[in-house]
């Protein structure tokens, strides 16, 4: 085989793994919504040329979780109002039909093994703790859903929400929700649907004021890149 055959499907590996290297360390907060991300630096930190970090950078901003502003780079970004309140307007829609789905065919090991870890954690538990089982606790439901179409669309927007996640928990008590968790969880175990639904709406409202209202917190300047 060509040399020159080789060289695209190396190339577009290496690129690949920068990226996903990177969105994970935006996801999981290792890089926070916010801050700068030069070129230079990354590229040193992965041990590669700046090119991969350069694609995986501009890759990225087609997701969202990195905002291009002329002038002055890229930066993690930090969701505005409008755009967090949509964003959470959608993910409420959408994890209602989620659940509703499950309680026609639910996972319920998984269901239980979540409710033993939620119900053991207190307002003293870290929130890096919390949103790490919540993360996986969503992700359970997203992939558990029979309906391909609806698990699609909840996985395209889960690292714009788990960009938000932390910040979602700045403003309330862990317990305010953990306790939507495990009255989710059991109104899915018994079968009562409309029940299910109107705790995934009033948990996920919990989340999204608590984001707003941190977000609000914010200065003008400290949001200026996304405009």
């Amino acid at each position: 085989m060509e040399k020159s055959a080789l060289s695209p499907a190396f190339n577009q590996g290496l690129r690949q793994i920068v990226y996903e290297k990177l969105k994970e360390a935006i996801v999981l907060g290792s890089i926070k919504p916010g801050s700068k991300l030069s070129e230079i630096e990354l590229a040193e930190q992965m041990a590669v040329s700046r090119t991969p970090v350069r694609e995986a950078i501009r890759q990225l901003a087609q997701t969202g979780l990195v905002t291009l502003t002329p002038r002055r780079g890229a930066y993690v970004t930090m969701p505005s109002l409008k755009d967090a309140s949509d964003l959470y307007e959608l993910r409420t829609e959408l994890e209602i039909l989620a659940v509703e789905n499950l309680c026609s065919f639910p996972p319920s090991d998984e269901l239980r093994r979540y409710r033993s870890v939620f119900e053991i954690m207190t307002d003293e538990t870290s929130t890096e703790r919390y949103v790490i089982e919540d993360r996986a606790f969503h992700f359970m439901i997203y992939q558990s859903c029979t309906n391909r179409f609806l698990t699609m669309m909840l996985n395209n927007i889960a690292d714009l929400i788990n960009l938000c996640r932390p910040f979602s928990v700045e403003r309330s008590a862990i317990t305010d929700f953990t306790l939507g968790h495990l009255a989710i969880i059991d109104a899915i175990l018994t079968g009562k649907t409309t029940k299910a639904k109107e705790e995934t709406r009033k948990h996920i409202t919990i989340s999204k004021e608590s984001l707003l209202s941190y977000l609000k917190s914010r200065s003008t300047e400290d949001q200026e890149y996304i405009k």
